[in-house]
């Protein structure tokens, strides 16, 4: 039995639950990385990081539907996502599913918009309405994709130019090869 991901404070720097979310894998890019959901206990010890649920040492095991009902909501993420980043049409599909994730939980809004899941299901509403939220009211701050691993990201930088999802990692191994580059 793997003891499933640890999640800490650098698995949340995209500035948008939604793009955390589909942060869950190690990288995207240049090669798909290993799947950080790789266990109930990984996916309801994230929403517990991300504040979706109650946090706890022992998280208890997601159902076993709702791994891959997780999995398949990160993969509508990432079309949506692309999509619009490239400029594109966002795929009806892909929004299609957003959609029907969004209606499969059970959530609270509050009066000034606040969604509170009631259950693991109404987590992943959640993540699926901040991905609608997304595609339908696209933020000031463009969607960036890092340089080295893929994760998205809100730029948030002045000149809105910022290229790595932390400079804690793929930021300081790009300054890092460049060094090593320039004195070899």
């Amino acid at each position: 039995m793997s003891t499933p991901t640890r999640w800490t404070d650098d698995h949340f720097v995209a500035g948008d639950i939604a793009l955390d979310f589909a942060n869950t894998v190690f990288r995207r890019t240049p090669e798909l990385g290993a799947d950080l959901l790789d266990s109930g206990r990984s996916l309801t010890g994230w929403f517990g990081h991300a504040g979706l649920l109650p946090p706890t040492d022992d998280p208890p095991a997601a159902t076993e539907g709702a791994l891959p009902a997780a999995r398949r909501l990160r993969d509508r993420l990432w079309v949506v996502v692309d999509s619009q980043r490239e400029g594109g049409e966002v795929p009806a599909d892909a929004l299609t599913g957003l959609l029907e994730q969004a209606r499969s939980g059970v959530v609270t809004v509050t009066a000034d918009g606040t969604v509170r899941p009631r259950s693991l299901a109404g987590a992943l509403a959640a993540v699926a309405l901040a991905g609608i939220r997304l595609v339908l009211t696209p933020p000031p701050r463009p969607v960036r994709s890092c340089d080295r691993c893929g994760w998205y990201f809100l730029d948030t930088s002045r000149g809105r130019r910022r290229r790595w999802c932390s400079m804690k990692t793929c930021g300081n191994q790009a300054k890092a090869a460049r060094f090593r580059d320039s004195h070899s």
